[in-house]
Parts: structure tokens; C-alpha cells; sequence
């Protein structure tokens, strides 16, 4: 099992539906599951159709990706932090809590899927350590440079590869949950546009040179994400369910 899961941390059942006593907290639970663009119907996945393995293997895809969508959460948090300390615009700070909610939202619903597949209970997941390395950057230069790699570039490469596990899966349960996914995180490429020209505005004179600096690190950003979806498209048991894509559904998604 791949290292990602621990004997530690947080189960995936907590992750997907956790036990809020407090009525107040239960609440910010409602509302934020309420932000989602839809509710996928787990009654329409029919796990008799699937064999253990593509079960299993598809449960382990989703796992990986709760640890996947709580790094954006700790990242994001991180970006949100910064902004606020250099007085970015309301906007920024409005548009960066949201993100923030939405990949809580996100990993709550990869946990949630984990679950539909079975054996969810035995999976527990060890979120720690998945924080940027520091520096000592000036806040507004972090801040863009944040902007620059895990929006613009890294969410934008996800709304292609979401795509294409979107339109390859065969259950409908499972689409819906992809298609929640995709919707946000398109969004998501979007602000990071928007927070791009806010950033840079700030940045004034600075911005070109810092933008020479990053251009590389951007470019190879770029090719390791894509490298990495490419090198994971091997057809498997568990690609109806999510798991995998072949390099044919890679490329279709590219030409949408």
C-alpha cells in the first residue's frame, strides 16, 4: 500500500463524515457542504459490478487523492495568511477563503466516495507534513510565487486530467463526483488568474523580474505534472471507478 497511508492521523470515515457534537461547529459543516455545485447519488453506484480488485484499487485512488486535496487545503491556507499580512483586497482574502473551503469540501467528498467503494474503515491516512517548504521571501513575493505554481499552473493542469477521469469513468455516481470536482477546480484556475494581475499590480515594477525568475520553475512545474499524468495512464481493473486513465483518454481531454 503506498506510503501515504499510516497507522496514525485521521480515518478516512472521520475525514467523510465527521462527529460534530457542538451544534454551533455543526453548522459551518451545513453551510459549507451546502457551497457544493451538486450532491452526487451514491444509490447510483452499483458496486456488484466491479471486481475486489478494481474495487480496491479504485478505493486506494480516492484515499490518495483526500491527502492530495489537504495539501491544497494547508497550502491555500498558507497563501490566505500571507495576503492578509501585506493588506491584500477584500477580494483577494474573499476569494482565497473560499478555495480554502472548497478543497476542504474536496477532501471531504474523496473520503466520502472512499466509503461507497468499502473498506473505507480500514484506512487511515497521515496528513501530516504536506506544508510548502519555507522561505524567506517577502510575503507579497510569496504570495505570488504561490499564485503563480499552484494556480495557474498546477490547478489549471488539474482541470485538463479531472476532465479526462470525468469522461472515462462509467459510473454515474462516480462521474457526478468528478463533475463536482471539475467545476471547482476550474474556478479555481480562473481566481488564480485574477489573483495573478491583483498580485502583480501590488508588485508594480518588481513583477517583471520576478516573473524571469519564475518562468523557469513555472515551465518545469508544467512538464512534471503533465510527465506525471502521462506516466500514470496505464489502463487498470479500477478505471471505471476512477482509478486510472489510458493515454487516449488523456488526449481526448486535451482537445475538449
Amino acid at each position: 500500500m503506498s506510503g501515504v497511508f499510516a497507522a496514525r492521523a485521521l480515518s478516512v470515515r472521520e475525514i467523510a463524515a465527521p462527529e460534530t457534537r457542538d451544534p454551533v461547529l455543526a453548522r459551518f459543516v451545513r453551510d459549507l457542504a451546502a457551497q457544493a455545485p451538486r450532491k452526487p447519488d451514491a444509490r447510483l453506484l452499483d458496486c456488484a459490478r466491479h471486481d475486489a480488485t478494481a474495487l480496491a484499487e479504485a478505493r486506494d485512488a480516492w484515499a490518495a487523492r483526500i491527502v492530495d486535496e489537504h495539501r491544497s487545503v494547508v497550502v491555500f491556507s498558507e497563501l490566505l495568511r500571507l495576503l492578509a499580512e501585506i493588506g491584500a483586497p477584500l477580494e483577494a482574502l474573499c476569494a482565497v477563503q473560499r478555495l480554502i473551503g472548497d478543497e476542504i469540501r474536496h477532501a471531504s467528498l474523496c473520503a466520502e466516495v472512499c466509503g461507497w467503494l468499502g473498506g473505507a474503515e480500514l484506512l487511515e491516512l497521515d496528513l501530516s507534513g504536506l506544508g510548502l517548504p519555507p522561505s524567506g521571501a517577502p510575503a507579497l513575493e510569496r504570495a505570488y510565487t504561490i499564485v503563480m505554481r499552484e494556480l495557474v499552473v498546477a490547478e489549471r493542469e488539474s482541470v485538463v486530467v479531472l476532465r479526462a477521469y470525468r469522461d472515462a469513468v462509467q459510473e454515474p455516481a462516480i462521474r457526478a463526483a468528478f463533475g463536482v470536482l471539475l467545476t471547482d477546480e476550474a474556478r479555481h484556475a480562473a481566481t488564480g488568474d485574477a489573483l495573478a494581475r491583483l498580485l502583480g499590480r501590488l508588485l508594480g515594477s518588481e513583477r517583471a523580474p520576478l516573473d524571469a525568475e519564475l518562468a523557469p520553475q513555472l515551465d518545469e512545474d508544467r512538464a512534471y505534472l503533465r510527465h506525471t499524468y502521462r506516466a500514470g495512464a496505464i489502463d487498470s481493473p479500477g478505471r471505471a471507478l476512477g482509478a486510472s486513465l489510458t493515454a487516449r483518454d488523456l488526449d481526448a481531454a486535451l482537445l475538449r
